[in-house]
């Protein structure tokens, strides 16, 4: 029996709330032996970094719906319209499969929420009872978002009961971020008068800038003004900020249990599973620091400042290796470094082929930015390294195909130069994924584009050689690709005592053509000897379209083959064009060939000369006879 495989849709894994999260999902997955795929994108919430709505939404178009057995969303996290956009339509198609929707109500979803109302209730009404707030601000989230809105209204309904309001000014949207917390504090200041009295904010990433700004403008908290947040994060327990705490990882595993047994044909008989929040007081509303969370949160510190300390460290050692590599196998090697140097324990870089292997053209399919085939550029599980292959996108990785013991959880993220894809990486939970995850896929983003611009090098470099050497009109060699490569060709010949052969050709009454018919039928006709011309290619000689009405063709001779059959060759061939494609007059030419084994003091311009005599002794016999 296939192992089950269930396909997660989040935004932000790096930020605590969604680790706490994918951490439960990681153990439910190896409860219930399934394999957890999470597509993740960065550059939430419209930060102004350096990333790419487009670019970071691409991954949502990744995975094929057939390939999995259900679905957990959380629509929530994703403050990009791009990325939120695109979840929503991989969904879809996905309607009629088992999913669970965290914080969201969707049709046909199984909701898992928590149970806001009542803790935001409840610390609204701690602010009036314990410490008289009368005015209230609130720093929301996105006003389109169900989530903010049901804050709000919990808000709205505790002050209602005590006589007071929450006018529409007084909400703000703090974007769920620090920048958009800080831009509120700032709004709320500038709009003069009396200072409320609280500031609800609806996470705690808000309230921490909410807090710091109100600091820098001489704003005492809570002297001044009260300050609260929302989901617990461990800098706000340990800076003493009054929040309310969701059991994230609970809700994780809720949602594993809830879709295995539903894949397994026991359908859930509720529509939406409700788990409870606890308000936790602080310093920022004007209670004392609480210290019953504060052990875990500050170890969880200590360890996550130790790793910052270490990524500043390992950013500043690849930055330059990773963004340097110029082809496939030094990229492999680098990246191989980089990884050990990281303790990634298991991840899997996959790429577009065409962005490192030459002769690969990008072939995108119309609904995904991902080509058919992938590339596995570098991927390694517990100190095993996978050889470079190419696989079928819709399986993700190789290993998602292999029999395993046990089940897997592994992050997928989007890599890209712009808005154009470069591929993904997918990174078992761990160093990689964490507060570090950011730096990974700069340096990872870094070493891609080296390589994508370094193939797009040689790729230009390549066909600007080529117009040099090229003919425009017949797409033969001209007269520079001539003199680069028929000198080579003749030491050859030398070097293995065989004949070399030069042909020398001129069209016979092209300024008749000319005369008579235009320049433009001129060209037609040169075009029409060039494909004649091309007959010598059968036998191993390369034509030239040297000037104007004048060709030649050049080459080693097999063993036996005499110069005259060469001439001959191209004279059945004028006359099959002839007759096969009458035109506004019958191509003809002079020819001249001679084939010798080349000795020592002999160059390219010999043969061309004893060529073109034989060509011109032709053109006088066919002027004294007429033709």
């Amino acid at each position: 029996m296939s192992r089950k495989k269930i396909a997660v849709l989040m935004a932000s894994i790096d930020r605590e709330y969604q680790q706490d999260f994918a951490r439960g999902l990681a153990a439910a997955g190896a409860q219930y032996d399934t394999d957890i795929c999470i597509f993740n994108s960065q550059g939430h919430m419209n930060v102004d970094i350096s990333t790419s709505e487009t670019g970071e939404s691409m991954i949502y178009e990744l995975p094929d719906p057939n390939e999995f057995d259900g679905i957990i969303s959380l629509l929530a996290t994703m403050g990009s319209e791009s990325a939120y956009r695109r979840a929503a339509a991989l969904l879809a198609p996905m309607k009629d499969k088992p999913h669970v929707s965290i914080d969201v109500p969707l049709e046909g979803a199984v909701t898992i929420c928590f149970d806001d109302h009542y803790s935001m209730r409840e610390m609204t009404a701690h602010l009036i009872n314990k410490h008289g707030a009368r005015r209230f601000a609130m720093v929301s989230g996105p006003l389109n978002h169900d989530v903010a809105l049901e804050r709000i209204n919990a808000c709205r309904e505790t002050l209602r009961e005590y006589g007071l309001t929450l006018s529409d000014r007084m909400i703000i949207d703090g974007e769920w971020t620090r920048i958009g917390g800080r831009n509120a504090a700032e709004k709320i200041l500038s709009m003069g008068g009396q200072l409320p009295d609280a500031v609800i904010c609806g996470n705690d990433d808000m309230a921490l800038s909410v807090i710091e700004c109100f600091h820098e403008h001489g704003i005492r908290v809570p002297g001044d003004v009260a300050v609260t947040g929302f989901d617990a994060l461990r800098e706000a327990i340990m800076r003493g900020v009054t929040t309310i705490c969701r059991p994230v990882d609970r809700s994780a595993r809720k949602a594993v249990e809830v879709l295995t047994r539903w894949i397994d044909g026991e359908k859930p008989e509720q529509d939406t599973i409700q788990l409870p929040t606890v308000p936790i007081y602080g310093q920022s509303c004007g209670c004392e620091h609480s210290l019953e969370h504060m052990g875990d949160k500050l170890r969880a510190m200590a360890t996550e400042r130790w790793n910052m300390e270490t990524i500043l460290t390992r950013v500043s050692m690849f930055s330059g290796s990773l963004a340097g590599v110029g082809d496939e196998k030094e990229a492999v090697g680098k990246i191989r470094e980089f990884a050990n140097s990281w303790n990634i324990r298991e991840m899997y870089l996959c790429v577009d082929p065409a962005i490192c292997r030459p002769g690969v053209t990008e072939k995108l399919p119309a609904d995904s930015p991902y080509p058919e085939d992938m590339l596995l550029l570098f991927g390694i599980r517990d100190g095993r390294e996978y050889p470079s292959e190419l696989f079928r996108r819709r399986d993700l990785t190789p290993v998602l195909q292999e029999m395993r013991k046990n089940a897997l959880t592994l992050v997928f993220c989007p890599l890209y130069y712009r808005n154009h894809s470069l591929g993904y990486v997918a990174m078992n939970l761990g160093e990689g994924t964490g507060a570090a995850l950011y730096s990974v896929l700069m340096l990872l983003n870094g070493a891609l584009m080296s390589l994508y611009l370094q193939q797009n090098i040689r790729r230009y470099a390549t066909t600007i050689e080529q117009m040099a050497i090229q003919d425009i009109m017949t797409g033969m060699l001209n007269r520079r690709g001539y003199n680069e490569k028929a000198p080579a060709i003749m030491q050859e010949a030398m070097e293995k005592k065989k004949k070399f052969v030069m042909m020398s050709v001129d069209m016979d009454h092209m300024k008749a053509i000319n005369d008579a018919y235009g320049h433009l039928m001129g060209d037609e006709a040169i075009r029409r000897m060039g494909r004649i011309m091309r007959v010598v290619e059968t036998i191993g000689l390369t034509p030239v379209h040297i000037s104007g009405d004048e060709f030649l063709a050049y080459g080693i001779l097999d063993d036996g083959r005499e110069a005259g059959e060469v001439t001959e060759l191209v004279r059945q061939e004028i006359r099959r064009s002839n007759e096969a494609d009458p035109w506004i007059r019958e191509i003809s030419a002079s020819m001249g060939i001679y084939a010798a084994v080349p000795q020592t003091g002999e160059d390219i311009d010999d043969f061309m000369s004893n060529a073109d005599q034989a060509m011109y002794e032709e053109k006088k016999r066919k002027k004294r006879s007429g033709s």
